[in-house]
C-alpha cells in the first residue's frame, strides 16, 4: 500500500517536471527564433546573374571579392536599413580588419568630429550636435554607425556639404564659395553620362506632373548638382582606397546613384576603372502583382544582386 502511494505521489511531480522541461524548450527555440527573425530582414534578394531568389548569405558572399560594394537603398524602408546592416556584419566577418563603411548620409565636413565619436573622444550627444544627422538617423544610420563603432571600422564621410550641393543647384555657379567651402570640392567634376541624365530628367517629369514646374533652362543646372554629389562620394572612395588599397569599402547611398551602375558608380569607374565594384539595389517588389522572376529580370542591369522591398511605395 505504501509502494502504491508512492507512486501516486511520484507520477505528478514527474508529469510536472516534463511540463516545465517542454516549457523551457519552447521557450528556448522560441526565443532563438525572434533572434533570427530580428537578424533576418523582411526583404527578399535575387540574383541578376542568374534571376533567381539568393540568400543574405550569398548576396555578402557574393559581393566579398570586390573592391568596393555599392548597396542602393530605399531612405524610407526601415526593412531595407536592416538589411544593409545585416551585410555589413557578414563583411565584417569575412574582411576583419580590412572592412570600410562610407555614407551619402555624412558630408566631408563632418569626417573629424565622426572620427572622433568612433574613437570614443566626444559623446554621441556631442557627435550628433555637430555633424547634420539625417531625420531618420536614429532607426536608419545609427545601427550602422554604432556597429562601425564597436568593430572598428572606419567610416567615411564621403558627401558633399549639402550647403554647397543647394548652392550649386539654385546658382548654377562654384565661383562664390569661400575658401574653406572650396575645399570639400571634388578635383573632378563632370556631367554624369546621357543615361543618368536622361534617367534625371524623367524624374523632373514626374515631379513636374505632380504640380512643381521647373524651367527648362534650369533642368541642366540642376543636373549638375546630383553629379557634383557624385563626383564627391567617388573621389572619397577612390583616395581612400589609393591609400589603403587592402580596404574593401561598403557604402551606402540612395539608390538613385548606383541604379543601373550610374551616378556615383559610373564616376568612381572613371576615377579608377580597375577597381572591381558590385552593386546591391533596391526595387519595390509587389508580391500580389508581380511574379520574383519577372521583377528580377526587368531589373536585371540595376545592379549584381537586388533587395526586393514590401514596404517602399512609389
Amino acid at each position: 500500500m505504501e509502494i502504491v502511494e508512492r507512486e501516486v505521489m511520484v507520477k505528478p511531480i514527474l508529469i510536472k517536471l516534463m511540463i516545465i522541461v517542454a516549457v523551457l524548450i519552447a521557450f528556448s527555440l522560441l526565443s532563438a527564433a525572434r533572434a533570427t527573425a530580428a537578424e533576418a530582414p523582411a526583404v527578399w534578394f535575387g540574383s541578376a546573374k542568374t534571376g533567381t531568389e539568393v540568400s543574405l548569405d550569398d548576396v555578402a558572399g557574393g559581393v566579398a571579392p570586390y573592391d568596393v560594394i555599392f548597396f542602393g537603398e530605399f531612405h524610407d524602408s526601415q526593412p531595407v536599413h536592416d538589411a544593409e546592416l545585416a551585410i555589413l556584419k557578414r563583411l565584417c566577418d569575412i574582411h576583419d580588419g580590412n572592412l570600410v563603411l562610407s555614407l551619402e548620409m555624412f558630408e566631408r565636413d563632418v569626417q573629424p568630429v565622426l572620427n572622433d565619436f568612433l574613437a570614443g573622444k566626444i559623446t554621441e550627444t556631442e557627435f550628433l550636435a555637430a555633424s547634420r544627422p539625417w531625420p531618420q538617423y536614429m532607426t536608419a544610420y545609427r545601427p550602422l554607425i554604432m556597429y562601425a563603432k564597436k568593430q572598428h571600422i572606419p567610416v567615411l564621410a564621403g558627401n558633399i556639404p549639402r550647403r554647397i550641393a543647394a548652392s550649386y543647384a539654385k546658382s548654377g555657379t562654384l565661383g562664390s564659395l569661400t575658401d574653406s567651402d572650396t575645399s570639400y570640392l571634388p578635383k573632378v567634376h563632370l556631367a554624369g553620362s546621357a543615361a543618368y541624365q536622361s534617367k534625371f530628367f524623367t524624374a523632373m517629369s514626374g515631379m513636374e506632373a505632380g504640380g512643381m514646374k521647373i524651367p527648362a533652362a534650369r533642368r541642366q543646372q540642376m543636373f549638375m548638382a546630383p553629379c557634383l554629389k557624385d563626383d564627391t562620394m567617388a573621389e572619397s572612395i577612390a583616395q581612400y582606397k589609393a591609400g589603403h588599397p587592402a580596404a574593401v569599402v561598403y557604402h551606402v547611398q540612395g539608390v538613385f546613384h548606383s541604379e543601373g551602375r550610374l551616378g556615383v558608380v559610373e564616376k568612381l569607374h572613371w576615377l579608377n576603372p580597375r577597381l572591381k565594384i558590385a552593386v546591391i539595389d533596391t526595387v519595390q517588389y509587389s508580391p500580389d502583382m508581380q511574379s520574383m522572376k519577372d521583377i528580377i529580370r526587368d531589373h536585371q542591369n540595376d545592379g549584381d544582386y537586388l533587395v526586393l522591398d514590401t514596404q517602399h511605395k512609389n
